[in-house]
């Protein structure tokens, strides 16, 4: 297990409403994706408690790394992993590409389901050109199978 930041888990966990038990990052990717089952189209509304822990994730490039794994594993459909990959993969990205594209590189050459994933990125403001590039390149043998191909959840 990993464990949430200890500040993380003082500015939110402590807060009115926030879920008993949530100490790592792999229970917090379980939260977020049963706060997250299906798309709630125009009716969206405020963001959860699991995506506020998400949003705060930002300053930890580990935690949020294992919290983007955990989840693109564990998510039962396409919606689930399109959201990670707009949201915290492309902040990680955007934030600390050059510290975690190698493990992001390796894990897509293992899991199909991580190269999927990067089929749902688009290239954020501030990703380095040679970590996007990378980018390109691991999730290349999977785009005419992903996100916006309308292609089916491949296997965790």
């Amino acid at each position: 297990m990993t464990p949430l930041p200890s500040d993380l888990t003082t500015l939110l966990c402590h807060q009115a409403n926030a879920p008993e038990g949530i100490t790592s990052v792999e229970a917090l990717a379980d939260l977020w994706l049963a706060d997250h089952r299906e798309d709630p189209g125009e009716d969206a509304g405020e963001p959860v408690w699991s995506d506020l822990c998400v949003f705060e994730l930002d300053a930890h490039p580990e935690e949020l790394l294992a919290f983007c794994l955990r989840a693109i594993r564990k998510a039962e459909n396409g919606w689930q992993v399109g959201l990670i990959a707009a949201g915290p993969l492309e902040e990680l990205l955007g934030a600390h590409g050059p510290a975690v594209i190698a493990r992001i590189e390796d894990q897509a050459r293992r899991a199909p389901r991580i190269a999927y994933a990067l089929t749902g990125l688009w290239q954020p403001e501030d990703c380095a050109p040679d970590v996007w590039a990378r980018i390109e390149a691991a999730r290349t043998p999977m785009m005419d199978r992903g996100l916006d191909a309308g292609a089916p959840l491949p296997p965790a």
